[in-house]
């Protein structure tokens, strides 16, 4: 059974950030409160599950990449959070396909980092943030 690829698209904001719901595999169930950021479609053929994921990956990064400033933190927790991955059958392939790619990604930008130099600098800044904040009078 063939699956149809969500339309590739950006998420570029205009002029306000797109929330994450405009992304292919989240949806808002009927009656809750939260959107749920793992729905995908049930599909019987593991290769086209796994590629399947792999676009959903695509779109989650091109996500990323339009609004690094959204408010949509911890995103990916939120994506892991709902992933059910003790389903069986082509859904175990379809998450594969998604944290693959995301995974290549990551190993291809993190080339050039020193990534313990990068929590020693984002750990003083959050220090000195906490810091000033605490410093800071109360409006009256």
């Amino acid at each position: 059974m063939k699956c149809n690829l969500p339309r590739r698209r950006r998420y570029h904001p205009n002029p306000r950030p797109l929330p994450y719901q405009a992304l292919p595999f989240a949806a808002l169930p009927p009656g809750q409160a939260r959107a749920h950021c793992w729905h995908v479609p049930p599909l019987a053929d593991r290769r086209q599950a796994y590629l399947l994921g792999r676009e959903y990956a695509g779109h989650y990064l091109v996500f990323l990449q339009d609004n690094p400033g959204s408010a949509d933190r911890f995103l990916l927790a939120r994506i892991a959070e709902d992933v059910d991955f003790s389903a069986p059958g082509a859904a175990s392939a379809c998450w594969a396909g998604f944290f693959h790619l995301v995974e290549q990604v990551l190993t291809q930008s993190i080339a050039p980092l020193d990534v313990f130099d990068y929590i020693d600098r984002l750990n003083t800044y959050e220090a000195s943030l906490q810091q000033i904040l605490r410093q800071t009078p109360p409006e009256t």
